[in-house]
């Protein structure tokens, strides 16, 4: 069993592996191996993060509320601003 390394043209581990799985000169159980392990840092999985607060639904709710009549109060201003009217 030829046991020689190939050519890197890196100096990470990643780059050793990906040069042994495209080298011709290494047994196909070899390649196949370093493709397998070098898989997970070219195709990483996607993943699910949760946020967290200590801040319930119900307040958050009621914040977007609060803010949401605020833009209206803010917005039925200018309108009525712009027709000459004095609240």
């Amino acid at each position: 069993m030829d046991d020689t390394a190939p050519e890197v043209a890196g100096n990470e581990s990643l780059d050793f592996l990906q040069a042994i799985y495209r080298s011709a000169d290494q047994p196909m159980h070899r390649r196949t191996r370093a493709a397998v392990a070098a898989l997970p840092f070219e195709h990483p999985k996607l993943a699910v993060t949760a946020v967290v607060s200590t801040e319930g639904f119900a307040a958050r709710l009621e914040a977007a509320r609060e803010r949401s009549e605020k833009a209206l109060s803010i917005r039925s201003h200018e309108v009525l601003g712009a027709r000459g009217v004095e609240s």
